[in-house]
């Protein structure tokens, strides 16, 4: 029976009413998919298009012309014969030339199957609901003599969908945050924050009440006279100066500077203090005050030997709090572990990730290194001040409480070749998005956002649905349409290099940490200097390696934005 051209409308409203308007004169993407559909119930009499829909008024404001098109499609489309082109209208997945297979359910069959030479894109169309989909199309031929497989699949209405459910109907879910998840992380990182920060005072502040001690029985002024042991670390020809000859192993312990500077420390490690008036390695006489017993509850963490100390364990605490800090704002806004470098095309961005990376490193590296220097010179800076304040009162000149008092790095000082990779991965971001989102680079078509596109991504690029989509492997795959399942080889490169880097930085920043000898905290007192006055150098070489590797990423934006991939439909 053939079917009228007002049942053949209500069949073409009801399976596209999601895809919006359309001209009346039947031109334009959208009629050209309703053509189709029309065409395709007609030539099989209505079988698999059990859905109707009553049309709107044909005088209606925002509807007429869309109506006036549809009635005009059916009645030509009334005369189609079998057989016509299969249709499948269904979820997107950002890659407008292929048909997304990883849904779930998958394409009813045999869609997933048929090789992309296939397959005809028709359309790709943002609903009012916020999906996305794209329209396909297939010759009758490739139903391989089966005559179970729908000619018509349709995610927007369930029609031909495997279980019968229309997943494109329901509105697309904005985030699937977990804020009670980011809370409970961010109260973990504090925590781990807090810790960290205690640790590395406490540390400072046992360094020098240890020093404190080792001074009662030792010498460390270079001119200085006395029957106690000479530990001076410097000489009066070169008074800054390095020298650490008298640290040398003695046979007699009595005169080993290390050996004495172990034993004060291990008096701060335990609380236990003799009194002021006690003999020489008298037992503990006075009760420890509270720094002298946060200390030793700080340098049970440092695995003190022969007079060394260790930030490692309150640098790894420093690490874990930041990166749980990271976590926890992911989990926050996106319901993603990863979701602070997801970017506003719900895509792993590879710049993002190298920030995250250098960001946690550095910090990290600083706070340690800060509280350190505080626990152990704050008394020095104070005591500095007044001196400085008293002197300027006075209207001496030279003023030299103030010059310490200005060349004393209270946090460890940023190297100039570091501050570079800072930089570089400060800016990376930022020119990335002014590449693709600015006309700078490209015309203003090429920049306007794709208004089918469910981010309002520009139109070269490739998107994602949501936050739930993006993936590791985006940071390394191409980002333009067309191209997005290819592998970037400037990215590879990126990452290695990056990656490499970060991990030898990282070390380097253990082995400087690791190993605070007793020589370098009795220099440091020598010169009214902190003991960490710098971060960890690095030379040109590092930092030139580190250049190339962005310039190559930001290029190689550059030309996808000025050579971009041909894109159907």
């Amino acid at each position: 029976m053939t079917l009228s051209s007002g049942e053949l409308a209500q069949i073409v409203w009801a399976e596209t009413k999601p895809l919006g308007t359309a001209p009346a004169d039947g031109g334009g993407s959208v009629n050209g998919v309703r053509r189709l559909v029309a065409q395709l119930a007609a030539s099989v009499d209505g079988a698999g298009f059990e859905k109707r829909d009553q049309l709107p008024s044909v005088q209606d404001r925002e509807l007429g012309d869309t109506v006036r098109a549809i009635l005009s499609i059916a009645e030509d489309a009334r005369s189609a014969t079998t057989p016509q082109s299969r249709i499948i209208i269904w979820e997107a997945d950002g890659e407008t030339l292929r048909l997304n297979k990883t849904t779930s359910p998958p394409p009813a069959a045999p869609w997933p199957d048929l090789p992309a030479d296939k397959i005809t894109h028709q359309l790709h169309q943002r609903l009012a609901n916020g999906q996305t989909v794209d329209v396909f199309s297939r010759d009758a031929a490739t139903d391989a003599g089966s005559g179970s497989n729908p000619v018509f699949v349709n995610a927007m209405t369930g029609t031909g969908v495997p279980g019968g459910g229309a997943p494109m109907a329901e509105p697309r879910a904005a985030s699937k945050a977990m804020p009670k998840t980011g809370v409970a992380l961010f109260v973990v990182a504090l925590v781990l924050f807090v810790l960290a920060a205690l640790g590395a005072y406490g540390m400072g502040v046992g360094a020098r009440l240890s020093l404190g001690q080792f001074v009662q029985n030792t010498r460390i002024a270079p001119a200085g006279t006395g029957d106690s042991p000479d530990c001076a670390v410097t000489t009066t020809e070169k008074p800054t100066m390095l020298d650490s000859a008298k640290w040398r192993p003695n046979s007699d312990k009595a005169k080993d500077c290390r050996t004495q500077f172990a034993a004060a420390q291990s008096i701060v490690a335990s609380a236990q203090y003799p009194d002021a008036d006690a003999k020489p390695a008298a037992k503990a006489g006075r009760k420890a005050t509270w720094p002298e017993w946060f200390a030793s509850q700080a340098l049970g963490w440092s695995s003190a030997v022969n007079g060394t100390m260790s930030l490692v364990i309150p640098f790894c605490l420093a690490l874990l709090s930041l990166t749980m800090l990271f976590i926890a704002c992911g989990f926050g806004i996106t319901g993603r572990a990863l979701g602070p470098i997801i970017d506003e095309r719900n895509r792993m961005s590879l710049t993002l990730a190298q920030l995250a990376m250098w960001s946690i490193i550095l910090l990290s590296g600083l706070l340690i290194g800060g509280l350190f220097n505080y626990g152990f010179g704050g008394l020095l800076i104070t005591e500095l001040q007044q001196q400085a304040a008293a002197a300027a009162a006075a209207n001496e000149t030279p003023n030299p409480a103030k010059s310490a008092l200005d060349a004393y790095n209270l946090f460890p000082s940023i190297p100039f070749y570091l501050g570079l990779v800072g930089g570089f991965a400060v800016a990376t971001p930022f020119l990335s998005r002014l590449i693709s989102n600015s006309t700078i680079v490209g015309t203003p078509d090429q920049t306007a956002p794709d208004p089918a596109s469910p981010t309002a991504a520009p139109k070269y690029l490739a998107d994602k649905a949501g936050p739930d989509k993006a993936a590791l492997s985006d940071m390394v795959l191409q980002e333009v349409k067309g191209r997005s399942d290819m592998v970037d080889i400037n990215r590879i490169q990126h990452v290695a290099i990056t990656g490499i880097l970060g991990i030898s930085y990282l070390l380097v920043l253990f082995d400087v940490i690791s190993n605070i000898d007793a020589v370098r905290i009795v220099f440091a007192a020598a010169q009214n200097a902190s003991v960490l006055t710098s971060m960890p150098q690095i030379d040109g070489t590092f930092t030139s390696l580190l250049f190339v590797s962005h310039a190559a990423l930001l290029g190689s934006k550059v030309y996808d934005k000025m050579v971009p991939a041909k894109r159907d439909g």
